[in-house]
């Protein structure tokens, strides 16, 4: 129920709690005109008044209802500028990312903190082969790093645990092939790992 639901039965109990207090008056008019019927209009004006005490009580329950709407609705509000503030810098880094995965020469591939292939830019499959692209979704084990560095699925794993980086090189046809294993977060709340590898002239 948002605000203006609330204050139309407020306004509604304000219009009624007039009424009554006109009722009020003219009781009390009637008291001082005619002094024989005093006892009843008595008893109808202290009717009127619970009335009025039972109205009045009422409006004080919406008010109040009202105001904890309204902090609540100041809460969300806050609340929901701090997830947005989250979500931008969230879209920032993951535009970054893109950026990287697209212009780095490289071949990169993400693996998520259960071991399995995430994502990887478009070297990566030139660089590991074609078939590479069946391992997405699957435990890095099933990736052939044999080329490399065999040992490349070993060392993303104790990445995740120790957090701490790796890496090694090989000489392949007068090319040195640098491969670094890089851990995303800390060895206490791993996010995963992010594999490079490099190609460079051994001369």
């Amino acid at each position: 129920m948002d605000e203006d639901q609330e204050e139309t039965p407020i306004r509604q109990l304000l219009g009624e709690n007039q009424r009554l207090k006109q009722k009020l008056f003219e009781a009390e008019e009637k008291i001082r005109k005619t002094s024989g019927t005093a006892t009843s209009t008595s008893s109808g004006n202290t009717s009127v008044l619970k009335l009025i005490e039972h109205k009045d009580f009422q409006i004080q329950q919406y008010t109040a209802r009202l105001e904890e709407k309204k902090e609540q609705l100041e809460e969300a509000t806050q609340e929901l500028e701090r997830k947005k503030a989250e979500l931008s810098l969230w879209m920032s880094a993951l535009r970054l990312c893109q950026e990287l995965l697209a212009n780095d020469a490289s071949a990169l591939v993400g693996v998520s903190r259960d071991g399995k292939v995430l994502l990887f830019n478009h070297t990566a499959p030139q660089v590991l082969g074609e078939k590479f692209k069946e391992a997405l979704h699957k435990p890095i084990e099933s990736v052939d790093f044999k080329a490399f560095d065999p040992e490349t699925p070993r060392r993303v794993r104790e990445a995740m645990t120790s957090g701490k980086q790796a890496e090694s090189t090989v000489v392949v046809r007068d090319r040195k092939i640098i491969t670094s294993v890089h851990p995303l977060g800390t060895a206490g709340d791993s996010q995963g790992v992010l594999i490079r590898i490099q190609s460079k002239s051994a001369k």
